[in-house]
């Protein structure tokens, strides 16, 4: 017979307990089942043997000893997550986690940064691979990404000393090509067509007048002694221009009411009037570095292993200036023995053709200082010839006894004074390091008379 309502059995609460005792021992049990139980799951597990008094159980000890163990390893990992750790301590944090048999919120977030700094070392080993050539953009990338990572991982310090290099090549290549002033990229710089790219200094002052050491449209901006002259600006498109690179005086500057550049008078269709009977100048883009340093510059960026736009388009500007040194170098050659003129038309022809060019060829000095040492030659030859005509003539019984001159060519021996004579013999050998010509013929002639 049932107890009377309201009654309950003396032996009720110590049943009780004991159906939670073995209601324990199964979890206990499903959980040493478990190949990966959760760490609060052991933990709760473990604090509940203790409140019912089955901590001696060795199901209770195993449990307990699988807690502690991963609680410690806990502890470990919170400090690497903390920091910046390396790949190979998380990989071994990692593997150790793993041999616990317990799931913590730790190792997966290991495992994720190790997942994640394994895909980005295996994309930066392969852009790192000899023989391979990462572009620019991808070496930037991984190495922003390697920032994010919150893992230090091997490649790391090679992907930023890359980067780092080739700015560092950027930069010398900007000064090598860029003109002072001019707010261009460099891939703007070497691959713009069109209309000249602008220059974006002003004066000191702070007024619209370029300041006078910014490099102008047509010129480098390599040589001090013109960018420090006068500058003067076009009515018709508002640049500025240094006044020797326009081929315009200071006074003719002063005097004038309007000024239109070479750009706008031949945009205009009229002829450029201050070319004082040469080509009108033409723009340039760069600074036109020498081809060796050009060459050189891409010899180091096929060492960095990065291929770049940049390089690309500088690689066609050096191919033109080695193509136009080559026949250069072989007129200014001591066995090039074409007749002076067409010799010296030859060399002014690819003279003028190397105003084209954006890399300077290494023969393009030399020719020029060859002209310009032939032209001051025939200035001196002509100064020569003329000098007779207001010298003092010799006596009578001088100039009779002097040989006959008249199959000596255009100069006579006899119309010149002793020191005209030493002066036609320096020019004689001036005529030779310039590889002679019909114009050193004549005078050759007067001086053997």
């Amino acid at each position: 017979r049932g107890e009377p309502a309201g009654l309950t059995l003396p032996a009720a609460e110590s049943l009780s307990r004991e159906l939670e005792r073995l209601g324990w021992v199964r979890e206990a049990a499903a959980l040493s089942e478990e190949p990966k139980p959760r760490l609060d799951a052991l933990k709760e597990a473990t604090s509940r043997a203790d409140l019912l008094g089955l901590s001696h159980l060795p199901a209770a000890a195993s449990l307990e000893r699988r807690a502690a163990a991963a609680s410690k390893w806990c502890g470990r990992a919170n400090n690497a997550l903390r920091r910046r750790s390396y790949l190979n301590q998380l990989q071994a944090l990692s593997a150790e986690g793993a041999a616990l048999g317990v799931a913590t919120e730790q190792l997966e977030e290991i495992d994720e940064r190790v997942a994640s700094a394994a895909r980005w070392s295996e994309r930066a080993r392969a852009a790192l691979a000899s023989g391979g050539s990462a572009s620019v953009e991808e070496a930037v990338a991984l190495a922003t990404e390697a920032a994010a990572l919150d893992v230090t991982v091997a490649e790391e310090g090679k992907v930023k000393e890359l980067v780092q290099s080739h700015e560092l090549w950027a930069k010398r290549a900007t000064g090598a090509f860029v003109k002072r002033g001019c707010g261009a990229s460099l891939l703007e710089a070497l691959t713009h067509r069109g209309e000249p790219l602008e220059t974006t200094a002003e004066s000191e002052d702070g007024g619209g007048e370029q300041s006078g050491t910014t490099a102008c449209c047509f010129c480098t901006g390599n040589d001090a002694a013109t960018t420090s002259k006068f500058m003067i600006g076009c009515d018709a498109c508002d640049r500025w221009y240094h006044g020797p690179c326009v081929g315009v005086s200071k006074a003719e500057s002063d005097a004038m009411s309007e000024f239109s550049c070479p750009s706008c008078a031949a945009a205009k269709g009229v002829p450029y009037k201050y070319a004082q009977g040469q080509p009108p100048p033409r723009p340039k883009r760069t600074r036109r570095p020498a081809a060796r340093y050009v060459a050189a510059l891409l010899c180091e960026a096929e060492a960095l292993r990065v291929s770049t736009p940049e390089t690309e388009a500088m690689r066609p500007l050096l191919e033109a200036a080695t193509a136009w040194d080559v026949p250069a170098r072989a007129l200014l050659s001591p066995s090039e023995r074409l007749c002076g003129t067409e010799r010296l038309a030859a060399l002014r022809e690819a003279v003028a053709r190397a105003d084209d060019l954006e890399v300077t060829p290494e023969a393009l000095p030399l020719a020029r200082a060859a002209l310009e040492r032939y032209d001051n030659w025939r200035r001196n030859e002509d100064t020569l010839r003329e000098r007779p005509k207001e010298a003092r003539r010799p006596s009578v019984s001088a100039a009779s006894m002097a040989p006959s001159t008249q199959d000596c060519g255009f100069l006579s021996a006899s119309a010149f004074p002793g020191d005209c004579l030493a002066a036609g013999a320096s020019l004689l050998a001036e005529a030779a390091a310039l590889g002679g010509g019909e114009e050193a013929h004549g005078l050759r002639s007067a001086q053997l008379c």
